[in-house]
């Protein structure tokens, strides 16, 4: 049995409706499973309709109720194969936007008092004399996180879509972006990175903090550093030698303190989820998300051939765990943060300084640093669609790293013998 590309299904009579649907859920099933390979319709332009709109990309993963979709520009859209209405082939092959395409697009979202500047892997938003500033930073970025990954055994890829991040003038204009993008905002928002629409989007601070000040921080984002973490002009000019230093210090002198901060760490974000160490649709676990983050928040661990023990540690979260948390610390911290999510909602502060101080005791040994891999890369086999349960949470974690008790007490005591720069 096969179905032409124009094949087209539309309820008409209400009563009906039902019947549809199955059927329509019934030639996608084919199209994803049967006749056509899942590798080929991954590779096809797919447009499918709901009561609401309509939408066209390839299908990057289904099951029996949920379909996704990825469209041109790298955005994620989840639908319920039960509400479609229409769906039908328009495409033998699917085809990503280039980046002139891109920056044509977002010029018609931003366009009196932004510039948009293409470069390597991104394009970016921002305020005039600015944008290539942010991307320069970007860029640099992204090829330390990157190296991070490489040279710890990880396999990375290079991004199958342009990044885009977006740089807001004022805290007003990001609060009504994050309104349109259905992102929660609190006064304490400085950023995010969207895993649907693949953007990193946050506002620029004119505060231009000392190095050594401190920044709150707070649950809906960590990008709560301080400022000697930012990238400099020098670190720079090591990887850009046929940049003029004086040129990059000029440009970066407005990329500093806060924004700095928070493009440091969303772009890690964004990062390791365009290069396949995280899975957009699985249920990667917060603490791997947010423990290989904060590590990447010091200047040390992103720097390649920094021989600075010190700037290798992320003091904030070194502090919190050594005050503010160790009064509350108990025995079987690690076990709950590993089997869920919920402490990183409800004592977002201790739930991020123990993701780093783990992910840190992991990745900064070359032995537990192998193990650590061989664990990510199971988590990047399992079927994304499948729920990710407490049980099987701490089941893969002691298969890869034996009795998290025991993992607890070595864990605390390499801790406790580091000492806060």
């Amino acid at each position: 049995m096969s179905f032409a590309a124009t094949t087209i299904l539309r309820f008409l009579v209400p009563d009906r409706r039902q019947i549809v649907r199955r059927l329509a859920a019934a030639i996608l099933s084919i199209l994803v499973t049967g006749e056509v390979t899942c590798a080929e319709s991954k590779s096809r332009l797919i447009e499918v309709k709901d009561e609401f709109q309509t939408y066209a990309g390839k299908i990057i993963a289904k099951d029996s109720e949920r379909c996704f979709l990825m469209d041109k520009f790298g955005v994620l859209t989840t639908h319920h194969i039960s509400r479609l209405t229409s769906f039908r082939i328009v495409g033998d092959s699917f085809h990503r936007v280039s980046p002139s395409e891109f920056r044509k697009q977002l010029l018609t979202e931003f366009q009196s008092g932004y510039d948009i500047h293409l470069s390597t892997h991104y394009v970016v938003v921002g305020k005039k004399g600015r944008a290539k500033a942010y991307a320069t930073l970007l860029e640099e970025i992204y090829r330390q996180v990157d190296s991070f990954y490489s040279i710890r055994g990880f396999k990375t890829a290079d991004p199958e879509f342009t990044m885009v991040a977006i740089v807001f003038n004022t805290v007003d204009e990001f609060k009504e972006y994050c309104g349109r993008d259905q992102m929660l905002w609190s006064e304490d928002l400085r950023g995010y990175y969207s895993l649907k629409s693949n953007r990193v989007v946050l506002y620029d601070s004119p505060t231009k903090l000392n190095v050594g000040t401190e920044l709150s921080m707070d649950g809906k984002t960590s990008a709560a550093l301080r400022s000697k973490n930012a990238i400099t002009a020098d670190e720079l000019a090591l990887e850009s030698p046929t940049t003029d230093q004086a040129t990059l210090a000029t440009m970066l002198n407005s990329v500093v303190g806060e924004t700095a901060d928070t493009i440091v760490h969303e772009t890690t974000h964004q990062v390791g989820y365009n290069i396949g160490i995280h899975s957009r649709i699985g249920e990667t676990p917060t603490w791997v998300i947010e423990g290989l983050a904060t590590v990447l928040e010091a200047p040390g661990i992103r720097v390649r051939g920094s021989s600075d023990a010190a700037d290798k540690i992320n003091t904030d979260r070194l502090n919190w765990f050594n005050t503010e948390y160790e009064s509350r610390r108990q025995p079987g911290d690690l076990a709950r943060m590993v089997a869920g999510d919920e402490v990183f909602r409800n004592q977002a502060l201790d739930a991020y300084s123990s993701a780093w101080a783990f992910t840190y005791f992991m990745t900064e040994n070359p032995a537990r640093a192998r193990s650590y891999v061989r664990y990510l890369r199971g988590l990047g086999e399992r079927d994304p669609l499948q729920h990710y349960t407490a049980e099987e949470r701490l089941k893969d974690f002691q298969s890869a790293f034996g009795d998290v008790s025991k993992i607890e007490m070595d864990f605390l005591r390499s801790i406790d013998r580091l000492e806060n720069p």
